[in-house]
């Protein structure tokens, strides 16, 4: 092809070069048009949802690995990340007050997980070592927010932001679709590996730092005989230190478990001078499976995620000889 004039003349290499460079700069476009992002309170949630997601589309974690939700605030650059998000999913239920409101004022998109239907609702224990302080404000009946510990919960989750995801997504509906089944999938054989692997531990009593794990040990028939705190940002107090030395001596319990968030000086006093291990559990997921591993990332993929839980007690409670 070839332009002719004065000052217009073009060589064919040239021409081709140009044509070349706008050619690819409609691909580089093109992506960006279709992809979408979306924006996650906390890293279970990332870790649930990822799977569903392209290559080009962006996944957001507005809390990141090693940061409690309790008293956690957002930053500006927060509600820009916000802002900019075609999509915003969170617990609900008080686990992640801090994003409810600014999500309502810039009315996005969004998905509360408590909310949905069929979803399986435990309430918050009380009594013995579960037992709730009434200055730390749990009504009776308030329902555990940790649903995500739960694998029959998550599968629910799957489906409704990959319905979302169609909607928003008109074009890729048959891919999601394909992605949502291959992930259900793999959530069905990895759920049914962690019950073999958690069969040998099913009746060992452990405590743990808070009660985080209910939607678990209720799922996989676990022993949990309690919680160091009573509310995870304050220490226990001398009386249930007392208290909780007396469980361990009567209870036969083997295992106390930390998690990595909270500093485990309290802890320490609680087991100190009695025949119990410790481990290590983290309802957020950033506990490596290897403990030489010290590369975290945003989250890790659910599948990744149970089998680190079990793992993680199997470590601490089974009979080593």
């Amino acid at each position: 092809m070839f332009f002719w004039g004065k000052s217009l003349f073009l060589k064919p290499i040239r021409v081709s070069a140009f044509f070349v460079l706008l050619f690819s700069a409609v691909l580089s476009s093109t992506p960006s048009a279709m992809a979408t992002t979306v924006t996650v309170s906390i890293p279970p949630l990332a870790g649930i949802v990822a799977p569903l997601l392209g290559d080009g589309d962006r996944l957001n974690v507005l809390l990141k690995p090693g940061v409690s939700p309790h008293g956690f605030q957002l930053r500006p650059s927060h509600l820009r990340t916000l802002q900019n998000s075609d999509l915003v999913l969170f617990v609900g239920g008080g686990m992640d007050a801090w994003i409810e409101k600014p999500v309502q004022s810039m009315k996005k998109n969004a998905i509360e997980m408590m909310a949905l239907l069929a979803l399986t609702r435990l309430p918050v224990r009380e009594g013995g070592l579960w037992q709730k302080e009434a200055h730390h404000n749990h009504a009776h009946n308030e329902t555990d927010n940790h649903i995500w510990l739960s694998p029959s919960n998550v599968v629910l989750m799957v489906k409704a932001v990959s319905q979302r995801l169609q909607i928003l997504l008109p074009n890729q509906v048959q891919v999601i679709q394909q992605r949502e089944q291959r992930w259900l999938a793999t959530l069905a054989a990895t759920d049914a590996q962690v019950n073999q692997i958690l069969m040998p531990i099913k009746k060992q009593p452990f405590l743990v730092l808070h009660d985080a794990f209910q939607y678990f040990e209720h799922y996989y028939q676990l022993k949990g005989a309690g919680a160091i705190r009573l509310n995870p940002e304050l220490p226990p107090s001398l009386k249930r230190i007392h208290q909780l030395r007396a469980q361990i001596k009567a209870g036969n319990v083997r295992c106390v478990f930390k998690e990595p968030q909270f500093s485990e000086k309290r802890l320490q006093a609680v087991i100190s001078g009695l025949p119990v291990r410790i481990g290590t559990l983290d309802p957020m997921g950033r506990f490596a499976l290897s403990s030489s591993s010290n590369r975290f990332t945003d989250y890790v993929r659910y599948d990744t995620f149970l089998k680190q839980m079990a793992g993680s007690l199997i470590e601490c409670l089974a009979d080593k000889k």
